[in-house]
């Protein structure tokens, strides 16, 4: 008989041989199996490592295993089918979750084997984190409790999946029509053929018109396209909202925090919301003046360029590209032509062979992915294959998730299975045109750094458990070091040059021009930190015990919030909570914060390879590679950083880098 690919273990997935069919018979095999397994691990209890550790996990692995897989075709597949079969397994998903994680006599065994003498260090780090993960999860709970907050979970689970579709389905259905007679500044490859052009509001297309488009008409439609996203018939997500927070709230009091930010937080490196708030109130007291000053400079320039009137939000990416040219001497469209996808990548993957001593090939032939444009790189350390990776590049609104994600595919594992580890990154760029090369926005260079610094995290770790191999027990908020640290090189000249190729002349960079791309990361930064500082300050305050008060919305929040921190307020018809997956529908609810925090360590530890020579990078890249990216979640992450750095993190780091302060 034939193995249906969702049960196949080797090397690389078949994800060209999956069907929703298939998944739909794996998942009924998989689920009463793993519950019958889970009940006899119970039943011959052993206070051990393997017996409470191993055994349980091994027993409802093949399920997850196919839900991973699900969930991934639903993020750069997704079609109806694929959210049927989504649908129809997640509550049972949750339900053996919560099995598992409520299970009393693996909860007192874990407690057992704890206080006893027979665990190493790594091994005692993952059993607390075990313990509070099933704390958290409901166990010490009475029964009516415990089945009150297994429907809460179960509803929260089914909202967040809706609301995430309803973004999905949005951003697929809205479209803007632009006549020939208002097309002026649009770039050309948007345009192809005869107008009227009719265009999506991804945000590769989306960002492109917002700085190009000289007609402030064509970019207010767009602004409001994309603005509110997730806030219109029939992918409203405003009663979503609230009912996610309801829900959290519940959760939280079952539990017995304050709210569902102390509950978030406890797991994380912050410990608490205040600590959080304390990391962020120094960054607000610089970025807001920075801010204020940034957006006076920029409405001067526009009206000596002739704007009437304040500038509104569709104005400020326009009028900001502008200046950024005449300050810098370049624009964002004629710098793409410089950075041919295939390049970047080469350049990219030159660093890290460099760094971490490394090698990585592009394997050819039948890949058996799931998109024709999707590629596999094999990473080998010396003559050994150690991991893989898939790389999924461009843009396909409506069947895949908009931004850029890294998921892990297979975690290493050499404690139950013989498995080298493979991750996926997912970005959103704009595909080629025609025989045209693919070409990159710094911004796109920026991003694909950064998701393939989390899948060196999961790629090069050491551990061959897979309770902690790669970021698997890595505290939340930790979790971006790894992919902020490496998405910190293309700032430097030298190495953006060695990224580039003018698709045309096959010229590197020049040197001036790249000083001057470098040079534009402090353009604008104080407008940027204030806006990352909302998203966190909004997230943590919507999930705080004061909210709401009577009368209040989640988007009134929003609106405070910015006005206690941006420049000008927000515009009243801006809906970007309603379009907020990353709390709504993600791992992020009551942990945007974790960005800044992430920036700010990775940032430091990124300060120690600036100035140094060649051989003083690689002797440092290969600390980074034995501690951040080798030890994964086997120790806390604040004990991972000062092994590498040897103290405690500099929080001024990242506004030095930044140009914020001296």
């Amino acid at each position: 008989m034939k193995q249906n690919p969702f049960l196949d273990y080797s090397w690389m997935p078949k994800y060209d041989a999956m069907t929703p069919e298939l998944c739909d018979a794996a998942m009924a095999e998989a689920l009463p199996a793993a519950a019958r397994a889970l009940e006899g691990v119970e039943k011959r209890l052993d206070v051990s490592w393997e017996g409470l550790v191993l055994a349980p996990g091994l027993a409802v692995r093949a399920p997850f295993e196919v839900w991973g897989v699900l969930c991934h075709l639903t993020s750069v597949v997704n079609s109806p089918e694929w959210r049927a079969q989504e649908e129809k397994w997640q509550p049972q998903i949750i339900a053996l979750a919560q099995r598992a994680s409520q299970s009393k006599p693996l909860y007192e065994g874990l407690m057992a084997l704890r206080e006893g003498d027979g665990l190493v260090p790594w091994q005692r780090h993952v059993v607390e984190r075990q313990l509070l993960a099933m704390r958290q999860s409901g166990v010490g709970l009475p029964a009516p409790q415990r089945r009150k907050l297994n429907a809460v979970q179960t509803k929260l689970a089914k909202l967040s999946m809706a609301f995430s579709n309803n973004v999905l389905d949005a951003e697929r259905e809205a479209k803007v029509v632009v006549a020939p007679e208002e097309a002026a500044g649009i770039p050309a490859d948007l345009l192809q053929g005869k107008g009227p052009w009719t265009l999506g509001v991804d945000f590769a297309t989306y960002d492109a018109v917002m700085r190009h488009a000289e007609s402030a008409d064509v970019r207010e439609r767009f602004w409001r396209a994309r603005s509110t996203r997730g806030a219109v018939a029939p992918h409203d997500n405003t009663k979503l909202i609230d009912k996610i927070l309801e829900l959290r709230r519940q959760e939280a009091e079952l539990l017995g925090y304050a709210d569902y930010a102390h509950l978030s937080t406890a797991a994380k490196m912050a410990g608490d919301p205040q600590t959080v708030l304390d990391l962020l109130a120094p960054m607000a007291e610089v970025g807001r003046p920075a801010a204020k000053a940034e957006d006076a400079t920029l409405a001067a320039f526009a009206k000596a360029h002739g704007h009437k009137g304040k500038l509104m939000p569709w104005d400020k990416g326009y009028w900001s590209e502008k200046l950024s040219q005449e300050t810098f001497g370049y624009d964002e469209e004629s710098l793409r032509q410089y950075f041919p996808m295939e390049r970047v990548l080469e350049g990219l993957f030159d660093l890290i062979e460099d760094l971490f001593g490394v090698r990585i090939e592009r394997q050819k032939g039948a890949l058996h992915a799931w998109h024709k444009d999707v590629r596999f790189y094999r990473i080998f350390e010396g003559e050994a294959l150690i991991a893989g990776l898939y790389v999924d590049p461009y843009a396909r609104p409506g069947t895949k998730n908009g931004g850029a994600w890294m998921n892990e595919i297979r975690g290493r594992d050499f404690e139950t299975r013989e498995q080298l580890p493979i991750a996926v990154v997912c970005c959103n760029q704009k595909p080629p045109r025609g025989k045209a090369s693919a070409t990159m926005s710094f911004y796109e260079i920026a991003t694909l750094f950064h998701e393939v610094g989390h899948a060196l995290q999961e790629t090069l770790t050491r551990v061959d458990s897979a309770t902690c191999a790669g970021i698997s027990n890595v505290e939340w908020d930790a979790v971006e070091i790894a992919s902020q640290f490496l998405e910190q090189f293309p700032y430097e000249p030298t190495l953006l040059r060695g990224l580039s190729c003018h698709v045309e002349t096959g010229k590197p960079l020049p040197v001036d021009l790249a000083k001057r791309v470098v040079a534009k990361r402090t353009y604008r930064a104080g407008s940027a930190l204030v806006r990352q500082l909302l998203f966190a300050e909004t997230d943590l305050a919507l999930h705080a015990k004061g909210f709401p008060r009577k009368g209040d919305t989640p988007l009134a929040l929003m609106r405070r919030q910015a006005k206690r921190l941006l420049p000008t307020a927000l515009h009243e018809d801006d809906r970007f909570l309603n379009a907020f997956t990353h709390i709504f529908a993600g791992g992020y609810a009551a942990g945007y914060y974790s960005y800044k925090w992430s920036e700010t360590l990775s940032a430091d530890i990124y300060m120690r390879f600036r100035g140094a020579t060649a051989a003083q990078r690689r002797k440092l890249g290969r600390r980074v590679r034995e501690t951040l990216f080798a030890l994964g979640g086997s120790r806390p992450a604040a004990e991972v950083f000062r092994d590498l750095m040897g103290r405690d993190p500099d929080a001024t780091a990242i506004l030095k880098l930044e140009g914020l302060v001296e």
